[in-house]
């Protein structure tokens, strides 16, 4: 009896320590523990795997337009002829959500596209391509970006057009600032300018396009791990960054890589990425 006491006050204790350090703990970085279970962030056995359980996504920005990021439409036509020739899928960001959960690997090699920001290019050229091609595409844009009438800049007429045919929008902040600047900056304003363009973003677009917006893309990529909780109180489901590397479907990330795509990148490189 008095063993089975000794027994029971050391793992007391230990508990009391654990408890004690994760308060402290999330105290000092300002993060909120949740103590609610939750398997399905739990992450998967790893073990080996193959390309049937690699998802890239490839991210682009504009067509015909200026800068390093901006890829003339016919060079993104041989991207899209590659994919094709490849025997290579593409597939919505959601049906990838579906596999990091179930962990079910694909048929065939597969991949997803997306688009930041929201040019105008976007409704006048990517939308006839993807069209021709049955490809499924994320567009994430900043609202900003978007106008309620405009001839030579996106609005959210255009947008809702899109997103009925197979180009689904969703979030990319409010004015695209450097979210992990305005973190250590740190004051009322700055966290305030946080919730608009995390949590206020998600709100205004589902009003303007009238659906769930799941998906949060990142601002330059640059992100930090209060970032991507704040994204998870909001609502997203998943949000994606600019860190290069394929996602494994073994791995219930949260925060999902993607490959940026340069003018100056060959079709090689394209297929290296791919393959």
């Amino acid at each position: 009896m008095k063993k089975d006491l000794i027994i029971v006050t050391l793992i007391s204790l230990m508990i009391a320590g654990i408890a004690m350090y994760v308060f402290v703990f999330t105290a000092s970085t300002g993060y909120r523990t949740i103590l609610v279970k939750d398997d399905t962030w739990e992450r998967k056995r790893s073990y080996d795997f193959s390309r049937l359980e690699e998802v890239p996504i490839i991210l682009y920005h504009n067509i015909d337009g200026k800068g390093v990021y901006s890829l003339p439409l016919d060079v993104l036509k041989n991207h899209f002829e590659l994919f094709k020739s490849s025997n290579i899928d593409v597939i919505p960001l959601n049906e990838l959500e579906k596999r990091t959960v179930t962990g079910v690997k694909f048929n065939k090699r597969s991949l997803c596209i997306t688009f930041d920001d929201g040019y105008y290019s976007m409704y006048s050229k990517l939308l006839p391509l993807a069209k021709e091609f049955g490809y499924p595409i994320t567009l994430f844009v900043y609202l900003d970006n978007v106008y309620h009438n405009a001839r030579a800049s996106i609005t959210w007429k255009n947008l809702r057009e899109m997103d009925d045919n197979g180009i689904d929008v969703q979030c990319h902040s409010i004015s695209h600032p450097d979210l992990t600047a305005l973190r250590k900056i740190d004051t009322v304003e700055s966290r305030y300018r946080i919730y608009e363009e995390i949590y206020l973003a998600k709100r205004i677009m589902e009003q303007y396009m009238g659906k769930t917006i799941s998906y949060y893309a990142f601002p330059y990529g640059r992100y930090d791990l209060k970032l991507i909780e704040l994204c998870r109180y909001a609502g997203y489901k998943r949000v994606f960054s600019t860190d290069y590397g394929s996602n494994v479907i073994t791995r219930t990330n949260y925060c999902l890589r993607r490959h940026h795509v340069k003018r100056t990148y060959s079709l090689k490189t394209i297929e290296s990425i791919a393959r």
